[in-house]
């Protein structure tokens, strides 16, 4: 009999691994079959690893974007998976990261007027958290300063398919210009202490041409155990998580457009995504024979032939780039009042349901857990996991 019962939980398992993504609702009622389905489902590492492995990089389940309003600030966030409802409106926060089933926001502090705090919000269970500030030292007074930060999971060895749950850390970095000097500090909050780690700190002098250096509010990416950060077009910001160091990488190339994105290449390289009127340019970074890096332009995808016509661009009209799916080759770019997601392999384009602002994706294999709760509930006074 234990024979014939291992045999069953191996088939059920080959049955289940064929469930796509996608479907999360199917997935939702498989775990309620009886209880060897759902162990399968929600405990077994092995069938977890193998699913992400056959299904490749999760999919989209949702994405939280910024909106116009009366308030200084304004983030939504949309659903676009069947397990769960249509979504929630955060006034007077702005959305900086979405990473490892967790949604980070910089809202203003109820205690300090003209303050910021940090907060981990859990799309899954709708659990927050709000941080401590930063210490204010990252900000020094009487220079310009540009912060951003990325949420991502601490959880040792984690395979990031259901790591919503686990320990959580967040890096927050910010840019300080005065005297043709600018200072780029570093700080990273453990969710296990509960406290902001030690500043780290690079300088780098500018050059004539350059009146200062500023980290851009675009979302971060993550590549091994470093994170990248947008500086403009001439530079790049890299914190190395493990050995907590942080350097200010130039680009050295002849851009098109005014503002380049970093992503994420398939082979655990960087890419830039370059956009000019109707034109996408993509970026490589290599090593010459010398070993040293460059960024070459490899390839060259022409917008006119896969957006309506009343969306490209003219004089006074210009395609941006609002956001990207990390880990994939999906871009989202935003003209006319609209957002379209591009996939650059396929060239499949697609009209998103909004019509302003930069986007965050949330991506997961949707498995549902055994505490998943509503995300429409309203914020919960005291919620501290996250």
């Amino acid at each position: 009999m234990a024979t014939r019962r291992t045999l069953a939980d191996d088939l059920v398992g080959e049955i289940l691994l064929r469930i796509p993504p996608e479907d999360s609702a199917c997935l939702a009622r498989a775990s309620l079959v009886c209880k060897t389905w759902r162990r399968i489902l929600l405990s077994d590492p092995a069938f977890r690893s193998r699913y992400r492995e056959l299904h490749g990089p999760p999919p989209l389940l949702g994405y939280i974007h910024v909106l116009k309003g009366d308030e200084p600030y304004f983030s939504r966030f949309v659903s676009t998976s069947a397990l769960r409802p249509a979504g929630r409106d955060f006034p007077g926060w702005l959305v900086l990261d979405c990473r490892h089933g967790r949604a980070l926001f910089a809202t203003s502090s109820p205690d300090a007027e003209g303050a910021m705090d940090l907060v981990v919000w859990n799309p899954i269970t709708n659990e927050e958290r709000r941080l401590p500030k930063p210490p204010r030292t990252l900000l020094p007074a009487g220079a310009r300063h540009d912060c951003n930060a990325a949420v991502l999971c601490a959880a040792e060895g984690c395979d990031h398919i259901d790591c919503h749950g686990g320990p959580f850390r967040v890096v927050f970095v910010v840019t300080s210009t005065s005297y043709m000097e600018t200072v780029t500090s570093a700080r990273v909050y453990l969710s296990e202490s509960g406290a902001w780690s030690e500043t780290t700190s690079v300088h780098h002098h500018l050059e004539p041409e350059e009146r200062y250096i500023c980290v851009d509010m675009m979302p971060s990416v993550l590549v091994g155990d470093a994170l990248f950060f947008s500086c403009g077009r001439k530079h790049i910001l890299e914190y190395q998580l493990s050995a907590q160091q942080l350097s200010v990488i130039a680009t050295l190339a002849r851009f098109h457009g005014s503002c380049i994105v970093i992503m994420k290449a398939e082979d655990a390289l960087l890419k830039l995504v370059d956009i000019d009127r109707s034109s996408i340019y993509l970026w490589s970074r290599e090593v010459d024979a010398h070993g040293i890096p460059r960024w070459v332009q490899s390839r060259t995808i022409e917008l006119q032939t896969l957006l309506p016509d009343d969306v490209l661009p003219v004089k006074s009209r210009r395609i941006y780039v609002s956001g990207f799916v990390e880990g994939t080759d999906v871009i989202f770019v935003h003209s006319s009042g609209y957002v379209y997601m591009v996939q650059l392999k396929s060239r499949q384009v697609t009209k998103m349901a909004i019509k302003w602002g930069r986007l965050y994706p949330f991506t997961g294999f949707g498995i549902p857990g055994i505490k998943a709760a509503s995300i429409c509930e309203g914020p919960r006074d005291g919620a501290s996991s996250a």
